[in-house]
């Protein structure tokens, strides 16, 4: 793994309502991260001119919209979305087997990844319960990834807390995509619950590390990558070359 490889893991979660606040952060950090995660916030304040405008920067874009409906109306939203010829979209798996089904198999597909999303970092066991859910996080995530990978989509959002576990049932094509990812140095958790190092996730099998308030509301946003960088190097020397 050299310098190169490890950028690639890195997105930077744009979740801006103004482009001028998106342009500065990506000019001060865009030659250093691998991509770039555009979510609700960003996109109904910016809708898909946002996006076209930030594909200048020739970096892959992860479209979180986390779709979630009935399964007619999420293919229809993915056809637009595929307009806009992201590398990866998301859809909520609790769509259920009939939605994935559908959307797997749409024509309009062509380099666009299919993600999905298993269960929110903001949540935990107490929330799994108050919603009648009888299962710890990781034995609901293992469930959840299953009824993905069997209904063809292209890989998972999950906590880091779970990839190790994830990681395991299923081929390495298969992308793992970890947000809640903090720095051990003191970082706020904010509304997130289940978090990890960048350093750990890496090491346990995550494909990409979305990372957005970290590094996006630090006073030195280029520090702040690169602290992300060196904590992946540090613990993962073992595969790290140059």
């Amino acid at each position: 793994m050299n310098n190169l490889d490890i950028k690639k893991y890195l997105f930077c979660a744009i979740d801006f309502k103004r482009m001028d606040h998106s342009e500065k952060i990506l000019s001060i950090i865009k030659n250093h991260i691998g991509g770039i995660k555009l979510g609700l916030e960003f996109f109904i304040s910016n809708g898909p001119e946002g996006v076209k405008y930030l594909k200048k920067l020739k970096l892959p874009i992860f479209l979180d919209l986390k779709l979630h409906d009935i399964p007619n109306t999420v293919n229809e939203a993915l056809n637009a979305a595929l307009e806009l010829e992201p590398e990866y979209i998301s859809v909520h798996i609790n769509g259920g087997k009939d939605m994935m089904n559908l959307i797997s198999k749409n024509k309009r597909i062509k380099s666009t990844k299919i993600i999905g999303i298993t269960m929110l970092t903001s949540l935990d066991r107490e929330d799994l319960i108050d919603m009648g859910i009888n299962l710890n996080p990781t034995e609901y995530v293992k469930k959840l990834a299953q009824l993905a990978f069997d209904s063809g989509l292209n890989g998972l959002v999950c906590s880091p807390m779970e990839v190790k576990t994830i990681k395991k049932m299923f081929p390495n094509n298969f992308t793992l995509i970890t947000p809640g990812i903090r720095l051990e140095s003191g970082n706020a958790i904010n509304d997130q619950k289940r978090t990890l190092s960048p350093g750990d996730a890496v090491k346990y099998g995550s494909d990409i590390l979305v990372i957005g308030r970290p590094i996006t509301k630090s006073k030195n946003p280029l520090l702040a990558v690169n602290k992300v960088t060196n904590d992946i190097i540090k613990k993962n020397r073992h595969v790290c070359k140059g």
